[in-house]
């Protein structure tokens, strides 16, 4: 079973106050994820973690953590 220990999370913003990057600090380790805005509008872009989530927005998996299940 893998466990899971608490992080710290820092988020940076662009200029148009969009979200752009989630940044994860753990004794374990340490990820992000960037996310990209369309140039022509603030709406963000496609990218490949789409299948991260269900359809009720809620996270399926990790990349350094096995499947999730919410009940």
């Amino acid at each position: 079973m893998i466990s899971l220990e608490p992080y710290q999370q820092t988020y940076t913003y662009d200029t148009g106050s969009n979200l752009t990057n989630l940044s994860d600090q753990a004794n374990s380790g340490a990820w992000q994820q960037t996310l990209t805005i369309h140039p022509n509008n603030n709406r963000g872009t496609e990218n490949n973690n789409q299948n991260n989530f269900d359809a009720n927005g809620n996270l399926l998996h990790l990349d350094n953590i096995a499947n999730l299940e919410w009940y």
